[in-house]
């Protein structure tokens, strides 16, 4: 009978203490998952406060973009008329008179309570407009950027394929047929560059003919860049003040280019010369602006026209990368 009860209360204690053990698992498994869920819940709120952080940053940095270009804008606005547009020191755009010294110490930046902007203005009428450039013109301004002529030939045939009217492409040129092939497929233009990066689009050409190219080692220049030199806009006549000496060699010679360029070093051209312009009125925009601790940047380009006190869009980038 002894035995019998010793055994039971064996039994019980046993089995107390299996089911005490099981209950210990279970909580054990319980605070795991409790652990793994608040880990995952402040993973992704960290997550949440991470994209919610950077998107004010990132729009912080659009809007002091934007207070760039506001200033750009007030700054062509207030150019008297009629107005030399020419280069001063570090080739930097002068808007005024040659002898009105306030307008050679401009500060195109700024600074506000989130970050710093700042801008640079460019003059679209110092180039040549790749919408009524001849072949000769284009093939020239290729050479001359360090394009190798294999490839000078392919992308100039291109280039007058994709702003002619017709589906016939020129030699070495390309039209649908190519463009169809691609992946991802695109059709060819047939009309006019509608903007300068459009030329990226055309057989042959790739960001770095486009934009420049320097070796990586000695810093030696390989391509200089065709962003300088064409434009879509424009008047039709070429600012000699504002033109690269490449621009001006292609267009009038190079002795009118010579004259050109002695004359500038002396000051700003006041009468136009070989048929060209000494005033501009196209003009390319580029505003950058910076949160304040420098993380976080967004460029803002546009190029527009000042005709008669007002501004006129031609083109809008909200995302530029070039």
């Amino acid at each position: 009978m002894m035995g019998t009860l010793s055994q039971r209360n064996h039994a019980i204690t046993a089995l107390t203490n299996e089911r005490g053990f099981g209950a210990l698992i279970m909580v054990i498994w319980i605070v795991v998952m409790l652990m793994a869920i608040a880990g995952e819940f402040s993973y992704s709120m960290k997550t949440e406060i991470n994209i919610m952080t950077n998107f004010k940053e990132e729009e912080e940095a659009y809007r002091l973009a934007l207070a760039g270009m506001e200033k750009a804008k007030m700054e062509l606005l207030l150019m008297k008329e009629p107005a030399y547009v020419y280069l001063g020191e570090n080739s930097s755009l002068i808007l005024g008179e040659p002898d009105e010294e306030d307008q050679l110490v401009i500060e195109r930046k700024g600074e506000l309570e989130t970050g710093t902007f700042s801008y640079t203005l460019a003059d679209e009428e110092g180039k040549i407009n790749i919408n009524t450039a001849t072949q000769q013109q284009i093939r020239a301004i290729l050479l001359e950027s360090g394009v190798e002529v294999e490839e000078v030939d392919t992308i100039t045939d291109s280039i007058m394929d994709w702003r002619d009217g017709n589906d016939l492409h020129m030699v070495n040129g390309a039209e649908e047929d190519y463009y169809q092939s691609l992946d991802p497929p695109y059709s060819s233009k047939d009309g006019s560059f509608y903007a300068i990066e459009e030329l990226l689009l055309v057989k042959g050409m790739t960001p770095e003919i486009l934009y420049g190219l320097k070796g990586e080692e000695d810093g030696e220049i390989i391509y200089t860049g065709l962003i300088d030199l064409f434009t879509v806009v424009g008047s039709g006549r070429t600012n000699i003040n504002t033109a690269q000496e490449t621009v001006l060699e292609i267009l009038f010679g190079t002795d009118n280019a010579l004259n050109i360029a002695t004359q500038r070093e002396a000051g700003p051209i006041t009468r136009p010369i070989a048929n060209g312009q000494v005033t501009s009125s196209y003009f390319t925009v580029i505003s950058t602006g910076t949160n304040r601790d420098e993380s976080i940047s967004r460029t803002v380009k546009a190029v527009m026209q000042l005709q008669n006190k007002t501004l006129e869009i031609h083109y809008w980038n909200d995302n530029y990368t070039g």
